[in-house]
């Protein structure tokens, strides 16, 4: 019998074909998987509202590593291993604060269930705008009264891509680099996230590693841009999609022989895993 398998995977551009959706093919390969009794995760820097309905179309009952990695947690059950590394409320005040000056439209402070922003982010139907609370329900205004406790992220959505490297050092100066680590999503794309120092995908996956006692041989991380990077990096078998960023393939063990929008991941698995659908 084939050794259980912890297998870590990224959403968007990975699982996730390019409409954001989860193909059959996809669906009946993870849970194939699953039945075979590995351990199938989600490891994402998306935010848990933004993740349910994916882990439930999936049909996983494993953990879900949230806010690449800040956050460890079981959907609907209780873990005895789930975690949460958070930032200080206060960074995200004082970053209303200084917002104009830095040329920031949009902060968005955000927690396992709830979710504070000043703002509703980028324009709807821009590629961004997905990942920013528009008007929905449960949303808060970010202010002093509403957050009283820290946070796993915070999201900035600057006025344009120019502002970023400005914010990406004002933020790291301000606060320390013992403190908080400040991503951009590169491209055209003016976001940058705030994360708990120290704090990535390979933290996560650690976790599941130990809670559920694998091997480091068997342990298995798919993604494709470079907020992947420590867990492909950490994975005895990094595995970067064949769309995937350059950087990431250069540090990479293998990659997919078909993109996300061919069922690349559906498709290495099937052969890795010998599995019948």
């Amino acid at each position: 019998m084939m050794d259980r398998k912890l297998i870590g995977i990224d959403l968007d551009k990975t699982t996730l074909n390019d409409a954001g959706k989860v193909s059959d093919r996809t669906r009946r390969t993870l849970q194939a998987a699953q039945r075979e009794g590995h351990i199938v995760s989600i490891v994402t820097g998306r935010p848990v509202r933004l993740s349910m309905d994916i882990y439930d179309t999936l049909g996983l009952q494993s953990p879900m590593i949230n806010f690449n990695g800040s956050l460890g947690h079981k959907p609907y059950q209780h873990w005895d291993h789930e975690y949460s590394f958070n930032i200080d409320r206060e960074i995200a005040f004082d970053l209303l604060e200084n917002a104009q000056m830095m040329g920031i439209d949009t902060v968005v402070a955000e927690s396992k269930n709830d979710v504070w922003a000043n703002g509703n982010g980028p324009q709807r139907g821009t590629e961004d705008a997905i990942f920013f609370p528009q008007d929905e329900t449960g949303r808060k205004m970010l202010d002093r009264l509403n957050l009283q406790t820290d946070v796993n992220a915070i999201l900035i959505h600057a006025e344009n891509a120019l502002h970023q490297s400005q914010i990406q050092h004002f933020v790291t100066d301000r606060y320390g680099a013992d403190r908080v680590n400040v991503k951009t999503w590169g491209g055209e794309s003016p976001v940058l996230e705030v994360a708990p120092a120290g704090v990535s995908k390979d933290t996560g996956l650690d976790v599941l590693r130990k809670a559920y006692d694998i091997k480091r041989d068997d342990i298995y991380a798919f993604g494709d841009e470079m907020n992947d990077f420590e867990m492909i990096g950490y994975a005895t078998h990094g595995v970067v999609m064949k769309n995937g960023n350059p950087e990431l393939k250069a540090i990479a063990d293998d990659m997919t022989d078909y993109t996300n929008e061919e069922d690349g991941l559906a498709r290495y698995l099937e052969k890795l895993l010998k599995l019948s659908l």
